[in-house]
């Protein structure tokens, strides 16, 4: 029985049926969410950016915002496109000069992708931090809590992240040869012998990025969420008038807290090729012959670290009236600009432009 189901399964996933659902997903579906997400990000960063960037959480958030844009552009770059549109991961039919400029800017975009989109990971545990601080030392928050310190602490994690990108970015490597059978010259981005002079250290410091950047930040949020949503209903219980002063900061609070329970969520997700057997889950697009269910489990952590990169927009519409209101502005004022100066408009331009 055992034996026939996994000969069912061999049938279902077979090359053509998981290529289809590669290309649905490669060219279809992840392309349309990053598109919505860069948009997204953008009157994201332009709302927050109005409410003033004196606030910690507004600086987070915009920060959160531009690593989301980076993150977006940067997993759809040109030259992985071209290396993902065929079937065996190839830069099929280039010479060997425009296979090492597409593997040149191939590496670029994807340091800019793990680097700043590892950034992205964690910055919703700087968020859940940032409000422990206010939520349960309101007195001191100010002190505490300085937009020159939330930038070095910015600053800081993003030079860490890219560097770390950087030393990864050796782990790779182009090969460039001649397929007889084909007759066609084949560029092919290959583990680099470096990965293999030191398998422990090189298996030690992968377990360390990936618990670092996918599994502590989702921990900590969740439990930061939890400890404010507690503290925040002891409040609300003890208090029978509330402030505007404490609605203000109760919004800001919901707000972030959405963020990060949506995040929670999605990296979940991302730590499910940690508990599934290497043969079916793959993290990387240059693992040695990956199975068909690996390049599916492939695409579709591709597809949520996009929908991660993707749903705040939607979440701060949803969540946050103030924003909503200030977007509604926004949105107003460049209708306006667009719009062709009316009959009485241009009639004093005319006039004007005569005196």
């Amino acid at each position: 029985m055992q034996s026939e189901n996994l000969t069912f399964a061999n049938e279902i996933i077979n090359d053509q049926n998981t290529w289809l659902v590669i290309k649905i997903l490669m060219f279809g579906i992840t392309p349309a969410i990053s598109i919505f997400g860069v948009v997204g990000n953008v009157l994201s960063i332009i709302v927050l950016t109005k409410h003033g960037m004196s606030k910690c959480s507004n600086i987070l958030l915009v920060t959160l915002a531009f690593c989301d844009i980076t993150f977006l552009i940067s997993f759809n770059s040109v030259p992985k496109i071209i290396y993902e549109a065929v079937w065996n991961h190839e830069y099929v039919g280039y010479s060997k000069s425009v296979c090492d400029l597409l593997f040149v800017l191939f590496t670029f975009f994807t340091v800019l992708d793990y680097g700043i989109g590892i950034m992205s990971l964690s910055l919703p545990m700087l968020i859940t931090a940032e409000r422990i601080v206010v939520i349960f030392f309101p007195f001191h928050s100010g002190r505490i809590l300085t937009p020159k310190r939330t930038w070095i602490i910015i600053v800081g994690m993003t030079i860490h992240w890219l560097s770390v990108s950087v030393y990864l970015s050796f782990w790779q490597d182009m090969d460039f040869r001649y397929d007889p059978i084909r007759n066609t010259s084949l560029g092919l981005i290959k583990r680099s012998a470096l990965i293999y002079e030191n398998p422990p250290f090189i298996a030690a410091f992968q377990e360390v990025i990936i618990y670092s950047s996918i599994c502590v930040p989702p921990i900590v949020t969740l439990t930061g969420c939890i400890a404010i949503s507690v503290q925040l209903k002891i409040a609300s219980i003890k208090r029978k008038k509330i402030t505007s002063s404490i609605r203000s900061t109760s919004r800001t609070t919901k707000t972030l807290l959405a963020v990060c329970a949506v995040y929670c969520l999605s990296a979940t997700l991302l730590t499910m090729p940690m508990y599934i057997p290497a043969e079916y889950a793959s993290y990387s697009l240059t693992d040695d012959e990956p199975s068909n269910v690996g390049r599916l489990f492939y695409q579709l952590m591709n597809t949520v670290s996009c929908i991660n990169s993707s749903y705040n927009f939607i979440v701060y519409v949803g969540v946050n009236k103030q924003f909503r209101g200030t977007l509604r502005k926004v949105l107003h004022g460049y209708w306006e600009r667009l719009q062709p100066p009316s009959d009485l408009s241009a009639k004093h331009f005319s006039k004007a432009k005569s005196i």
